[in-house]
C-alpha cells in the first residue's frame, strides 16, 4: 500500500500539536457552538445568557487579579487581606468571584474553606509556598498575635537579612512553637487542604 495514500492517525497528530494551536482549535469549536446558538435565539434562555455573562466577568476579573498579583508580588498579609487589597487595586467586584469559587465570606479560612481559598490563590498565580504563608499569617491573626509585618520588622533588626518570605516563615515558626496542640492540628489541617489543591 502506498504510504502517501494512507490517512494519518489523528491521535498522533493531536499529540504533536503545539499547546497554543490546540487552544485555538478548542476556542474555534466553542465559537461554532455559540454561532449555532445565535441562529436559534429562542433556544437560549435568559438564565443561560446571564450565566455566560457572569462567567465572562469572572474570567476578566481573574485575569486582572493575576496581572496585579504579578506586579505586586508577595506581601506579608493574610490571604483574605491580600486578596481584598488586590481587588481594590484592580478595581473589580469580588462578589461574583467568591460565588464562582464557592467562598461564602472572605475572612480567615478554616479547614473547611481552605481548599476554596487555595484554588482562588492558585487561579491568580500565587505559588503553594506563598499561599501557605498567607494562610498561616491569617491563622496567627485569628489567634490575636501581633501583626506579622511588625514581628518580621523586629526579627529583621536582630538577624541577617533574608528575603521577605523566608523572614515570614521564621517568625511563623516561632509563633507556632507556642501554639496549643489543638491550634497546631488546625493549622496543619488547613495546610494539608491547600496542598491537596496544588498537588492535583
Amino acid at each position: 500500500m502506498n504510504r502517501q495514500n494512507q490517512k494519518p492517525d489523528t491521535h498522533d497528530i493531536s499529540d504533536q500539536l503545539p499547546e497554543w494551536l490546540d487552544d485555538v482549535l478548542r476556542m474555534s469549536q466553542e465559537s461554532v457552538f455559540f454561532l449555532d446558538l445565535e441562529r436559534e435565539p429562542e433556544q437560549v434562555s435568559d438564565v443561560f445568557r446571564q450565566r455566560c455573562h457572569e462567567a465572562a466577568e469572572v474570567a476578566l476579573s481573574i485575569a486582572k487579579l493575576r496581572k496585579e498579583r504579578q506586579r505586586i508580588g508577595f506581601v506579608p498579609l493574610s490571604l483574605a487581606d491580600y486578596i481584598q487589597g488586590l481587588v481594590k487595586v484592580a478595581n473589580i467586584s469580588l462578589t461574583p468571584i467568591l460565588a464562582w469559587m464557592g467562598i461564602e465570606v472572605l475572612s480567615h479560612p478554616d479547614a473547611n474553606s481552605a481548599k476554596a481559598f487555595a484554588r482562588f490563590a492558585q487561579k491568580i498565580g500565587i505559588s503553594l509556598r506563598e499561599t501557605l504563608i498567607h494562610l498561616r499569617i491569617g491563622f496567627a491573626a485569628r489567634l490575636d498575635s501581633a501583626p506579622i509585618s511588625l514581628l518580621v520588622a523586629r526579627h529583621r533588626s536582630t538577624e541577617l537579612r533574608h528575603n521577605q518570605m523566608e523572614e515570614c516563615e521564621v517568625v511563623l515558626r516561632q509563633l507556632e512553637s507556642e501554639y496549643e496542640l489543638s491550634e497546631l492540628r488546625e493549622i496543619r489541617q488547613i495546610e494539608s487542604e491547600a496542598h491537596s489543591v496544588y498537588d492535583m
